[in-house]
């Protein structure tokens, strides 16, 4: 339990915490969990990014735009999240550290397509529901 509690006071704030994976008892374990969550946030990712892509079906260079603020934004995710991982490359923390930056962030990109490209500006309910950002 005392790795728990480490991992708490380390990935608190912005981070994800350790409760988010109650099974783990190491590092790996940690990793691994982690690694599946963001397996999971990409894949929503994707499906809010497939639902903009096909409201916009219609003009080819709003999908393009859609695209090419997709890439972009992976290149930064990438970027940043290398970013604390080199911050912790000398310690056992370094991948929990990536990834929770990767999670994280997925979350909130899918959030920002959904309020960019799902919803309306009256009262017409969105696409597809508000995605969670904890």
């Amino acid at each position: 339990m005392k790795i728990m509690s480490f991992f708490l006071l380390c990935l608190s704030g912005p981070l994800l915490a350790a409760n988010d994976c109650p099974n783990a008892n190491n590092t790996y374990e940690i990793g691994q969990c982690l690694t599946q969550q963001l397996e999971q946030q990409e894949v929503e990712l994707q499906h809010y990014l497939a639902e903009a892509r096909a409201r916009y079906a219609e003009d080819e260079l709003i999908v393009d735009s859609i695209d090419k603020a997709q890439q972009s934004w992976l290149t930064y995710r990438k970027d940043q999240c290398s970013s604390l991982y080199d911050i912790w490359r000398d310690g056992t923390i370094r991948s929990i550290m990536g990834l929770s930056c990767s999670i994280r962030m997925t979350k909130l990109r899918t959030h920002q397509i959904w309020h960019s490209y799902l919803t309306y500006m009256d009262s017409t309910p969105a696409l597809l529901p508000e995605p969670q950002t904890e």
